[in-house]
C-alpha cells in the first residue's frame, strides 16, 4: 500500500511531537507513513519528533505577517522581555512589568489578539516544490491558517483534507473590538476553504452533525488513535486504592477549556485532605500552565505540579494513578470552545483502565461520551462540593473504580485502536488524494 500512499503535506500550527495534543494526534494517526512522503508546515516552537514526519518547515514572520496597521508595532513590541511575559493561547504574550502590562488589556479588547495574513515566500515555495505534494491535510484554527491553506492549494493545485479539532469557529473573534470586522472576514475565509476540500473531517461524532447542520457537508469522524500492544500491558487489572489516593492529571491546561475547573478540583483535594482524607492531586503539565494554581496556597505533598511527562512512561503513568479526571471550564466562552471537543488525552486515560472522572458540562461530548458509554464517572455541575462529593465516592468503592477502569478500556480498544482507526483514516486521505469523492463518503 506504501506506493499507493499519496506524498503528504501537512499544514498545521503544531508540528508532530509527543508533547501537546495536536502534535500527539498527528503522530499517532500518521505512525507508519513513509517518512519520505509526509512533510510539515508548521508554526510550532516545540521540538520536532523525527518518528514519523522528518521533513519540517517553520513558519517564521516572512511567511505570517501581521496586518496594517499592527505590522507598524511590531518591531517595537519585540523589544519586550519575554522574561516578564507568559505565551497565551491567542498568540501575543501576556506581559507581567508594570511598563508593558497594557498589552495584555489590549490584547483581551481585541479579542483574538493581531490580526494575521499569509504569504508564500520564495523559500517556502521552492521547499513545498522540492517535495513534491499531492495531498494537502490540515487542521486549521486561526486566520492565517486559513489563508495559507487557501493559498496553498491555488498555487499547487493539489486536493485538500481539512479536519476539524475543536469548535474554535464559535469563539474565534466573537468577542473585542476587533470581532465586527476580523469575525466576518474569518467566516468567510472558512467557507472558502470548506468548499475547497475534498474530504472533511471532525474530532468526534457530535462535531460531525453540528458542522454538517451548520456548513452544509458531510463530515468524518477521526481521532487520536493508540497502538493497543504498546497501552494493554501496562493497563490496570487491580483497583485496591494507594495510601494517599492518587489523583492525576495530565496534558495541557489552557485557559479557555480546563483552568477554572481543574482549580475546582484542586480545592476540592485540599478540602478533602483537610477533613482527614489521605489523597493528593499531581498535575503533569508545562510549567507556565500549571504555575497559576500555586496562589491557592495548597501544600505540596497535596497538590504536586510537575512538568510534562515521558512519552516513553506515559503508560505507566496514567495506570498508576487511583484516579485521572478530565476537567472543563463551565464559562459559556469556554463551554461554546469546548462542547464539541474529545480531547486527545481521553483514549490514553480510557486505555489506562484507570478510572475517570469527568467534571464538565452536561452537553459537553466528552461527558455525553463517557455517560453513555460508561467509561467515566461525570459531574456536571460546577462547584468544589460535587467534586469533593465524587471524589469520596470513588475513594470508598473499589466496586466502581473496577467497573470503570475495565468499562474504559473496552472503549478504548473498541473505538480508538489504532489497527482499527489508522487503516481507514489512510483510506480516507487516498480517497481525497484520487479525488474519488464516492470512496471518501464511504
Amino acid at each position: 500500500m506504501n506506493a499507493e500512499l499519496p506524498r503528504l503535506l501537512v499544514v498545521t500550527s503544531n508540528n508532530f511531537n509527543l508533547v501537546n495534543g495536536g502534535g500527539i494526534t498527528l503522530t499517532n494517526l500518521f505512525r507508519g507513513w513513509p517518512s519520505d512522503r509526509i512533510a510539515n508546515v508548521h508554526e510550532d516552537r516545540m521540538p520536532e519528533d523525527h518518528s514519523v514526519c522528518r521533513r519540517f518547515y517553520r513558519l517564521s514572520e516572512e511567511e505570517i505577517r501581521w496586518r496594517w496597521p499592527f505590522s507598524l508595532a511590531r518591531r517595537w513590541y519585540g523589544r519586550i522581555k519575554t522574561d516578564d511575559a507568559r505565551p497565551t493561547k491567542g498568540g501575543l504574550w501576556e506581559v507581567n512589568s508594570q511598563g508593558g502590562r497594557w498589552l495584555g488589556l489590549l490584547k483581551r479588547a481585541m479579542g483574538e489578539g493581531v490580526p494575521k495574513y499569509a504569504c508564500l515566500t520564495d523559500r517556502l515555495k521552492a521547499w513545498i516544490e522540492d517535495f513534491r505534494p499531492t495531498l494537502l491535510y490540515t487542521f486549521l484554527g486561526s486566520l492565517e491558517q486559513l489563508h495559507l491553506t487557501r493559498l496553498l492549494v491555488e498555487r499547487f493545485q493539489i486536493p485538500l483534507v481539512v479536519h476539524m479539532m475543536d469548535d474554535w469557529p464559535a469563539i474565534v473573534y466573537q468577542r473585542g473590538w476587533l470581532a465586527p470586522i476580523v469575525g466576518p472576514v474569518l467566516r468567510h475565509e472558512l467557507k472558502r476553504v470548506l468548499a475547497m476540500a475534498t474530504a472533511r473531517l471532525a474530532i468526534c461524532e457530535p462535531m460531525c452533525r453540528q458542522y454538517e447542520r451548520r456548513y452544509g457537508y458531510k463530515f468524518l469522524a477521526f481521532q487520536n488513535a493508540l497502538d493497543t500492544e504498546r497501552w494493554l500491558p501496562y493497563s490496570r487489572t487491580a483497583w485496591k486504592a494507594n495510601e494517599p489516593f492518587v489523583v492525576r492529571y495530565v496534558g495541557s491546561i489552557v485557559r479557555g477549556a480546563q483552568e477554572q475547573s481543574l482549580l475546582d478540583v484542586a480545592r476540592a483535594v485540599a478540602e478533602l485532605s483537610a477533613a482527614g482524607t489521605a489523597i493528593r492531586l499531581e498535575i503533569h503539565a508545562p510549567r507556565h500552565e500549571s504555575s497559576y494554581l500555586r496562589a491557592c496556597k495548597i501544600p505540596d505533598h497535596i497538590l504536586c505540579l510537575k512538568g510534562p511527562p515521558d512519552p516513553a512512561t506515559i503508560a505507566q503513568l496514567l495506570a498508576g494513578a487511583d484516579l485521572l479526571v478530565l476537567p472543563y471550564n463551565f464559562d459559556p466562552h469556554s463551554a461554546r470552545y469546548i462542547r464539541l471537543s474529545l480531547p486527545t488525552k481521553a483514549p490514553a486515560y480510557m486505555m489506562s483502565g484507570t478510572p475517570v472522572l469527568v467534571y464538565a458540562p452536561a452537553d459537553v461530548a466528552t461527558a455525553d461520551y463517557a455517560r453513555r458509554e460508561g467509561w467515566g464517572y461525570v459531574v456536571c455541575c460546577a462547584g468544589t462540593a460535587d467534586v469533593a462529593a465524587a471524589l469520596r465516592l470513588l475513594i470508598d468503592d473499589e466496586t466502581l473504580r473496577a467497573r470503570l477502569g475495565r468499562r474504559a478500556r473496552l472503549v478504548a480498544q473498541a473505538n480508538h485502536d489504532a489497527t482499527k482507526v489508522r487503516p481507514a483514516f489512510w483510506n480516507t486521505l487516498c480517497a481525497a488524494a484520487a479525488r474519488d469523492l464516492g470512496a471518501v463518503k464511504g
